[in-house]
């Protein structure tokens, strides 16, 4: 209640001061509405406030609002974007440049110069240094291939996963619910398709263990799955067990049944020893199943969306992803979480998927901008990145890419996700302009010898 009282106040009238909650006394140093906005710790009463500052324009308020909004969210770099476009607005360069000048360094491409709130500050030599730098970052890098173009179909893949037993790459759809080979010349034959045994829904994820002939599905009950029946299928998901040689069903393991609760079963990782795990990625919970048992591993409600995992090595240390808050780690012997420190200049927001190679962690950002694929080297205690090294950014042939997965040394990405090109009712917007999409494949080997040097 006091925090929503803080961001009412803020939008409608911060003279009132005997509507206020009684506060702390603040620093003589502290801008008064700084420090109020230091209290809000929720990102969207911040957003909202900011938003609001805008569209009564109130430039310096709204400049003050965005940089709270980074200090809650580093890595999301459009936060730092509209933060130094507000100060921009007002004339106040250095503001304004240091912002954009720590976008550049982060990697982010964005077009300043066609901004019309940067005008007041786009005449120095100064701003001609930041355009370039940011131009620069726009250019393609790496030297990735696409090396299978898929169906053009209504079929929204959002899954992939080498099978070394066969040596092919299997795709997953959210559409039919299918798990198919993907042939040499990019079509595909069905390895497992949703039926009345198995009971499984859109495809989101897959793990292959060729080790135990294993094939492991990440399955949710959501609108684009072409059979779903709200009634029926409303809030269910689940991580269903298959013969990975013949595609036979195995077992399911369900999410828990809730009243009123929907879970979403969306990312896998397999550890050596042949423990699986899962997130749902809207409870920002996630699960483990072993000895053939679904046992929730952890809930982190404070967490925006738990995308890609990965299992270390040695099996010690479950690594995931969350969309807006960066890298984080699973003590998987202790039992506790812990947050995985980026180091400087390095934005780890936006990361779709995650994988394990040689004591490494390299990640797909289809959600930053441009896309990139990066690899980075972790500390001895794999609790904070000690190098970095960029695989791929901006590729034309990489519009959007999400899930990930190994072979050897090479990172495969399916490189343009078609969610977009569906509406919140899960159908296509327009069915013919639905694209073939690829496989994107990148050596993780590229530039070793420059890799995991310290920033």
């Amino acid at each position: 209640m006091r925090v929503l009282l803080f961001v009412i106040l803020f939008v409608s009238s911060l003279g009132c001061q005997a509507q206020m909650l009684k506060q702390p006394r603040r620093p003589a140093e502290l801008n008064e509405l700084d420090y109020k906005l230091a209290t809000v710790k929720e990102p969207a009463e911040v957003m909202r406030a900011a938003l609001g500052y805008r569209k009564a324009g109130d430039a310096d308020s709204e400049a003050r609002a965005w940089r709270r909004m980074v200090a809650l969210r580093p890595h999301i770099g459009q936060y730092k974007y509209d933060m130094s476009a507000a100060f921009a607005s007002l004339d106040r360069k250095t503001e304004a440049y240091n912002g954009l000048l720590e976008l550049q360094a982060q990697g982010y491409a964005y077009k300043a110069e066609d901004d019309p709130r940067f005008k007041p500050v786009a005449t120095t030599e100064a701003w001609e240094y930041i355009v370039k730098g940011l131009a620069t970052n726009r250019q393609e890098f790496g030297e990735g291939k696409v090396v299978a173009n898929l169906p053009a179909q209504d079929l929204l893949l959002e899954s992939l996963a080498w099978d070394s037993t066969r040596k092919k790459v299997l795709v997953g759809s959210a559409r039919d619910g299918s798990v198919s080979v993907v042939q040499p010349d990019g079509t595909l034959k069905t390895l497992v398709e949703a039926n009345e045994e198995n009971g499984m829904w859109a495809v989101l994820d897959l793990a292959v263990d060729a080790q135990r002939n294993l094939l492991w599905v990440a399955s949710t009950a959501v609108p684009h799955f072409k059979r779903y029946n709200a009634e029926r299928d409303l809030g269910r998901a689940g991580v269903f067990k298959f013969d990975l040689k013949t595609g036979k069903f195995i077992k399911r393991f369900l999410s828990p049944t809730v009243p009123g609760q929907n879970f979403f079963m969306s990312s896998l990782a397999l550890a050596p020893d042949g423990t699986v795990f899962a997130a749902d990625g809207v409870n920002n919970a996630a699960y483990l199943i072993k000895d053939d048992q679904l046992k929730r591993l952890f809930h982190a409600p404070i967490l925006g969306s738990v995308r890609g995992m990965a299992v270390s090595g040695d099996g010690k240390t479950l690594y995931f992803a969350d969309h807006e808050r960066g890298l984080f780690g699973f003590d998987l012997v202790a039992g506790k979480p812990f947050e995985v420190l980026p180091g400087p200049n390095l934005a780890l927001g936006g990361i779709e998927g995650l994988v394990w190679w040689r004591n490494q962690l390299a990640f797909v950002q289809g959600g930053m901008n441009p896309p990139r694929i990066m690899r980075v080297k972790l500390s001895e205690d794999g609790r904070s990145v000690v190098g970095t090294q960029p695989l791929e950014a901006n590729r034309t042939a990489m519009p959007r890419p999400t899930a990930a997965s190994l072979d050897g040394d090479r990172l495969l990405v399916l490189g343009n996700s078609q969610k977009g090109q569906y509406d919140r009712f899960g159908l296509p917007r327009d069915a013919e302009a639905l694209q073939s999409q690829v496989v994107f494949a990148t050596d993780l080997k590229f530039g070793e010898t420059e890799a995991a040097k310290p920033d």
